[in-house]
C-alpha cells in the first residue's frame, strides 16, 4: 500500500480517484485522516486560505499591540494572560498557516518535506490547540482569583501568580505532547522521512487527541461556569475586586470560552471517531459527506483564531482603553 500522504480528500479532481478505490482501501484511508493533513489539501483554497492568514494576523496583532500601548492595560492581570490567548493563535497565523500553504501549492499530491509535515503537525493539530484552550483556562482563574483570593492583590504574590498563568499553558503544553509525539514518530516505520507515513497508531493518535484538547476543554466549561456563578453572587456585595479592578461582567471572558469550545470541539471529535474507526465510508456518496463534515469542521477551527479576539471588543473598558491609545495617536 502506497504510504504516501493521502490524497482522497481533494476537492478537485477526487472523484476520478475515488473510482479507483475498494471500499476497504476507502475505509481504511479515511481511518488515517488528521487535520494537518487536510490543511494541506485545503491549501488548494488558495485565495480563501490567504484571507485567513491575514485576518489572523491583522486581529490578533492589534489587540496585543493596543493592550502594549496602554498603561493600564498593561497593569491589568487579564489584559496580560489576552496577550498569552493572542499569541497561540498568531502563531497558528504567522508560521503554521502559511507553511502547510507553501507545502499545498508546491507538493503536488505527495509532500516531500516530510519532517517540516510533521513539525506542522504538532503545531496545528496539538499543541496550539492545547495552548490555546489552556490559556483561557488561566483567564477564568484569574477571574476567579481576583474576586476571592486577597493574596491576590498584593504585588510580590500577584507577580508571581501572572508570570505562572502567563507561562503554565506553553509549559505544560510542550511538557505533555512533545514527549508523545517524539515517542510516535519514532515508533513509525523507518521510511516516514521520505515517504510522510501519517498512520502513527490508534492508541498513540487517541492520546494525544485525549491530552491536547478534552481535559483542557472540560476544565475551561468548569471553570467558565464558575466564573459566571461567582460574579452573580458577588455584584451586588463589591464595585471592586481584591485588586482594586472595577467588577465587570465577565462577558468577553465566556465569549471567548465558548468560542474556544464550540470551534475546537467538531474537529477534535470528528478525527477522534475517525482513528477509532466510527467514521468511515464506503461508496462515494460516504466519502463526499464525510468531506464535507471534516471541510467545514476544519474551517471553523481556522475561524477561532481570528473570531475569538473580537470577544475582548466586548469589554467597556477595554474599549475605553483603545479609544483613548487610538485617540492620542
Amino acid at each position: 500500500m502506497d504510504k504516501s500522504l493521502d490524497t482522497s480528500w481533494l476537492l478537485d479532481g477526487r472523484d476520478s480517484d475515488m473510482d479507483h478505490l475498494n471500499p476497504n482501501m476507502l475505509l481504511y484511508r479515511d481511518k488515517r485522516y488528521v487535520v494537518t493533513q487536510s490543511l494541506v489539501e485545503q491549501s488548494r483554497l488558495a485565495a480563501l486560505y490567504i484571507i485567513f492568514i491575514i485576518l489572523i494576523l491583522i486581529i490578533n496583532a492589534f489587540i496585543i499591540i493596543m493592550i502594549l500601548l496602554s498603561k493600564t492595560m498593561r497593569s491589568s492581570s487579564r489584559h496580560v494572560l489576552i496577550i498569552s490567548v493572542c499569541l497561540g493563535d498568531l502563531l497558528m497565523g504567522v508560521f503554521v498557516l502559511p507553511v502547510l500553504l507553501h507545502l499545498g501549492l508546491t507538493s503536488d499530491q505527495n509532500i516531500v518535506d516530510c519532517p517540516t509535515f510533521y513539525t506542522m503537525r504538532f503545531f496545528a493539530d496539538f499543541l496550539i490547540p492545547s495552548v490555546t484552550t489552556l490559556a483561557m483556562l488561566a483567564l477564568n482563574i484569574d477571574y476567579i482569583l481576583r474576586l476571592c483570593c486577597s493574596t491576590y492583590s498584593e504585588g510580590g504574590s500577584r507577580t508571581s501568580l501572572i508570570v505562572v498563568l502567563f507561562l503554565a499553558p506553553w509549559i505544560v503544553s510542550n511538557l505533555l505532547l512533545i514527549p508523545l509525539y517524539i515517542d510516535g514518530m519514532n515508533k513509525v516505520s523507518g521510511t516516514w522521512r521520505t515517504t510522510c507515513d501519517i498512520n502513527m497508531g490508534g492508541h498513540l493518535t487517541r492520546t494525544l487527541l485525549v491530552v491536547s484538547f478534552f481535559p483542557q476543554a472540560g476544565l475551561l466549561l468548569i471553570f467558565n461556569l464558575i466564573v459566571s456563578i461567582l460574579y452573580l453572587l458577588r455584584r451586588e456585595s463589591y464595585s471592586l475586586d481584591v485588586c482594586g479592578e472595577r467588577i465587570r461582567a465577565p462577558v468577553d471572558i465566556c465569549l471567548a470560552s465558548f468560542t474556544t469550545m464550540l470551534l475546537y470541539t467538531p474537529v477534535f471529535i470528528a478525527t477522534l471517531l475517525t482513528t477509532e474507526g466510527y467514521l468511515g465510508c464506503q461508496n462515494k456518496d460516504e466519502c463526499n459527506a464525510l468531506n464535507i463534515l471534516y471541510t467545514t469542521s476544519l474551517w471553523l477551527m481556522f475561524t477561532k483564531s481570528w473570531l475569538l479576539p473580537l470577544a475582548w471588543l466586548t469589554c467597556r473598558d477595554t474599549r475605553a482603553c483603545i479609544r483613548h491609545d487610538l485617540g492620542s495617536c
